[in-house]
This record gives structure tokens, C-alpha cells and sequence, in this order.
């Protein structure tokens, strides 16, 4: 299968204690464990998934979306892990808010028009892991939170949950498997990028598993 990882800095590989980039990432992790498929990583630092700084417009993820995936069409599974950019308190976004615009993800992948002859990928919703309560106190150059990014950050993984129930796509709560740093309460180390590994780990089995059966 060809996978391609959509994120923000927590895709890309940022290190809390360093700023450099963890070699073993999730993506090359799940890279080393299923060689017979393709990963394909997409992740930069700093990504919304719907909300646009005046400052860094390319990172707007919504609307560099279809130019994604068409320049690496065909693909057969999209991982999508954002939000987190969007709970910065200049935008003061609600979990259902940025759990709407996650739907509109949904929404533009499974319109078969963008893949013409190729076949729609699966999805794969991935609620990013919460914040931590540290977060409130740090300042950083992409951006500071507050509270209510605290409070709305516990609160978005069942946004998205619903949202893909709703829209018959797979789900996984990276909180369930990895939690952020303590030194700047919102990017993984390396061990937890290990254990978020294991948790996609998990859902490309099962993924492997039906289409298995499908050719059946």
C-alpha cells in the first residue's frame, strides 16, 4: 500500500529537548515495520489544518490539501493527525470547530473526481495528542496557547470521532498511545513517537486484514 502522513510538527519529527528532527519518527518507524508499503510523509512544522496566520499562509493545511494529494496520487490509505495548530489562542477555536473543518478533509479525498481512473483512498483520522497543562505557561515562536487551547484540546478527539462515524472513516486517539512532552507540553519523543507508531501500527493490520478479504 502507498501511506500518506499528513500532519503538522508531531508528522514531521520535531524534538522538544532539541528543535532537531527525531530520525525515528513514527513514519519511519512504520516504515521499518511494513517494508512492503510505501510511506509517504507529509508533515511540516507549524500546519493548521483549517486556520491561516498572515504570517505563514503556506501553512494553512486545507489549502495546499488537493496539491497534495494529487501530486502523490495514486494512494491507498491518508492519515490526517492535526488540530493542534488550530487551538492556538489567536484563534480561540472551539474542538467542534476544527473537528468541522477536519470534515471537510473527509469530504475533498472522498470525492472521486480528484483521483480520476484511481481508486479513493481510505482514510484515517488521527486526533492529535492532547496538550499538557505546561503548555499554558511557554511561549513559543509559532505561537502561544492558553486555557481554553488546554480545555478544548481534551475535547477534540471525540469531535473527531464523531465526525468519523459519521463519515464511515478510521479513527485513533494518539492520546490513547503517546503523550506530549513535558518540557514543551505539545511535541512527542522519541519514545512516544514509538508508541504512536504502534497504534498506527495497529490500524494498518486491520486495514491489511480487509483488503485482504475483499480479494477474496
Amino acid at each position: 500500500m502507498r501511506i500518506l502522513c499528513i500532519g503538522d510538527s508531531n508528522t514531521w519529527g520535531y524534538s522538544p529537548g532539541t528543535g532537531c528532527r527525531h530520525e525515528n519518527r513514527w513514519t519511519r518507524l512504520l516504515g521499518e515495520w511494513f517494508p512492503e508499503d510505501e510511506i509517504i510523509e507529509e508533515g511540516l512544522c507549524g500546519r493548521t489544518a483549517v486556520f491561516m496566520e498572515a504570517a505563514r499562509r503556506e501553512r494553512c493545511g486545507i489549502d495546499s490539501l488537493k496539491m497534495i494529494l494529487m501530486s502523490h496520487k495514486p494512494v491507498d490509505l491518508v492519515i490526517i493527525m492535526l488540530g493542534t495548530n488550530d487551538l492556538k489562542a489567536a484563534f480561540h477555536a472551539n474542538a467542534k470547530y476544527i473537528a468541522a473543518g477536519i470534515k471537510e478533509y473527509i469530504r475533498i479525498i472522498k470525492n472521486p473526481y480528484l483521483w480520476e481512473e484511481f481508486r479513493v483512498p481510505d482514510i484515517l483520522i488521527a486526533a492529535p495528542a492532547e496538550l499538557r497543562e505546561c503548555i499554558v505557561e511557554k511561549e513559543g515562536p509559532g505561537g502561544n496557547f492558553d486555557r481554553y487551547s488546554l480545555e478544548q484540546s481534551r475535547l477534540l478527539a471525540a469531535a473527531l470521532e464523531k465526525i468519523c462515524r459519521e463519515y464511515g472513516t478510521y479513527f485513533l486517539n494518539a492520546s490513547d498511545y503517546a503523550d506530549a512532552s513535558e518540557i514543551d507540553g505539545i511535541h512527542l519523543d522519541a519514545e512516544n513517537h514509538r508508541r504512536l507508531a504502534e497504534g498506527f501500527a495497529e490500524r494498518i493490520r486491520e486495514l491489511h486484514t480487509c483488503r485482504q478479504q475483499d480479494q477474496r
